[in-house]
């Protein structure tokens, strides 16, 4: 299997750590892909010794970073093996893998996204700034608390961009039908990416089917193991 040197780990906000790590064996991958992370411990939860995670950096960062809350006293067992890694250590991988991909810039795009669901949407909106494309988008991103992963990121991308909108939504105001409402008239000329919890996106998800939304129109990427 493919091997990922630890370059450094960070802690970018209040529990969400990136971890970034040297591209030793040149995996390729598209923006919005994920791999799977493999490190053997003792004692391993019910969870095992294996991860999924969404690469949060674009393939021109050459480096392949992937980022995650960690939360001390409820960490699972690999996270916790995870974030005693050290500068220099290697861990196995999968080849990245995933079709949460943006290849048709012609129409809108709408990422809707909770918490570390941003993984994926900065992964893609930093490839596409890098390759100054041009596209029309909308982010709607919820999350627990003010300490919102990536924000300078994405705000220089907004900065930049005419075509380019965030609109946040910190607990407890959610995204529901009554707040998409109020911002869309029509969903049928958009292409929907929804990346976050399991709940939050399947419920998000069925909104969208009842206003007639295709399934073809609809990119989902679901993080199991949040609330």
């Amino acid at each position: 299997m493919p091997n990922l040197k630890l370059i450094k780990k960070e802690e970018i906000i209040k529990g969400i750590f990136s971890f970034h790590f040297n591209n030793i064996d040149s995996l390729k991958w598209q923006a919005g892909q994920y791999l799977q992370l493999i490190i053997p411990h003792e004692n391993a939860d019910n969870r095992g010794v294996k991860r999924f995670f969404t690469i949060s950096s674009a393939p021109f960062e050459k480096r392949i970073t992937i980022t995650t809350r960690i939360e001390t006293k409820k960490s699972s067992t690999f996270k916790k093996i995870l974030s005693e890694l050290k500068a220099g250590d290697i861990i196995e991988c999968s080849q990245p893998k995933g079709k949460f991909l943006v290849e048709d810039l012609s129409r809108k795009i709408l990422f809707i996204a909770g918490g570390i669901g941003i993984t994926p949407v900065r992964s893609i909106l930093m490839d596409l700034q890098y390759k100054e494309k041009s596209f029309q988008a909308d982010l709607l991103y919820a999350n627990r608390d003010n300490n919102i992963a990536f924000k300078n990121e994405l705000e220089e991308i907004g900065n930049s961009k005419n075509n380019f909108r965030i609109y946040y939504f910190i607990a407890p105001e959610s995204i529901c039908e009554e707040e998409l409402d109020k911002i869309y008239n029509d969903y049928n000329d958009k292409i929907i990416y929804l990346s976050g919890p399991i709940n939050m996106i399947k419920a998000i998800e069925e909104i969208f089917y009842k206003k007639g939304v295709s399934k073809e129109n609809i990119r989902t990427d679901y993080f199991p193991g949040y609330d």
